[in-house]
């Protein structure tokens, strides 16, 4: 029986932009948050009050500020990149920019990812000269990329994500409608390539759920989970079940749009908005036997941002606390008194139910 939690919004903050700007991301950053909004500044502020740090406004982070990622859960550094082909580490103690990299071509970058450990770094850029490239640096000696890839997209490279667990293990995906799978300690760039997965739709979001299960979003809002096959690590796998096709999710969730997949609080959450209705749903995806939407638990956002898209979610994994960001320019705070306190909400269900995707043999098909 669906039993839907509500919430609306504790706090709320325009964290001092101008007026018209847009919040495109939102990320933990030691004790504080970070957001990259439209006018290509980096805010980091309070998650009690949404205060701003005035020491830590970056304005003109980027011509064209697209990505945001933290170098991990304590460290106190974050790395931006934009349309202007550069990626830049940001240190909050010192204020200061410590790390400068730049594609060879000033493609535009449209994804970024930080390797566990703080160790790499990876940046997706948009098809330009009709080539669109994955580029890895390795930190410790950042002045040349280790790795570069040109041949396995054919398309804008909009997504990246390093493995969980395994950092030379990288995650790509385009608009070109195919996630790959990288072995990064490879040298050859079709050898590194150890499985590619066909979404058949241009990518939106996608990202590993586990060790080895993986998602993938498309911009026309279809899920599917894919359980990796090829060896990782050394490990090979012989299960080649077939994927679960959610298909798209508009229908089946009774939104608009699908804002990503949230795995901050330590399961995954869908993050589900309406136009319409001024809500953002935040549906669990149980893992209890099979992967599953677990509507039973979702906790509804009212008011959202209005009729405004909400273009991201952060979930604190300790207080529960739900940070949202849209095209209003506001970040909001959201404390459910169900959820407060409580992150094992969004975690497995102890109810058994039938898997609702469908498999599809024919997703794994490369073009």
């Amino acid at each position: 029986m669906e039993s839907v939690v509500t919430a609306r919004p504790f706090a709320t903050s325009s964290l001092t932009l101008p007026i018209n700007s847009y919040i495109y991301s939102i990320k933990a950053v030691g004790p504080s948050l970070a957001a990259i909004s439209s006018d290509d500044s980096l805010r980091v502020f309070d998650p009690v009050t949404l205060q701003i740090n005035s020491d830590h406004v970056f304005e003109n982070a980027h011509a064209g500020v697209t990505c945001l990622e933290n170098v991990g859960p304590s460290a106190e550094s974050v790395f931006t990149a934009g349309r202007d082909g550069y990626a830049r580490c940001w240190d909050l103690r010192s204020g200061k920019k410590t790390v400068e990299l730049k594609d060879d071509k000033a493609a535009p970058i449209l994804s970024l990812a930080v390797a566990p450990g703080g160790t790499a770094v990876a940046a997706g850029t948009e098809l330009t000269h009709s080539q669109a490239t994955v580029q890895i640096w390795d930190l410790r000696s950042p002045q040349t990329t280790v790795a570069k890839y040109v041949e396995c997209h054919n398309d804008d490279v909009t997504e990246l994500a390093y493995h969980p667990s395994r950092a030379s293990v990288l995650l790509s995906g385009s608009t070109d409608g195919l996630v790959n799978i990288y072995d990064t300690t490879i040298a050859d760039e079709d050898d590194s390539l150890i499985e590619i997965l066909n979404h058949e739709t241009s990518i939106h979001h996608a990202g590993f759920l586990t060790d080895t299960d993986v998602y993938a979003l498309s911009h026309d809002e279809q899920l599917s989970i894919y359980r990796l096959t090829l060896p990782i690590g050394g490990e090979s796998s012989n299960d080649e079940s077939d994927p679960i096709v959610f298909g798209d999710m508009r229908p089946r969730l009774s939104c608009e749009y699908v804002v990503d997949i949230v795995a901050d609080s330590g399961s995954p959450v869908i993050a589900a908005g309406s136009h319409t209705t001024s809500t953002l749903d935040l549906i669990p995806l149980d893992h209890t036997a099979g992967w599953e939407v677990d509507v039973s638990r979702t906790v509804r956002l009212l008011g959202a941002h209005d009729d405004e898209i909400v273009r991201t979610v952060y979930i604190d994994s300790q207080s529960s606390a739900i940070y949202t960001g849209g095209e209003d320019g506001a970040v909001k705070v959201w404390r459910p008194k169900e959820v407060a306190g409580n992150s094992a909400h969004f975690g497995p269900s102890r109810t058994k139910r039938k898997r609702d995707g469908v498999p599809d043999e024919n997703r794994r098909k490369p073009y």
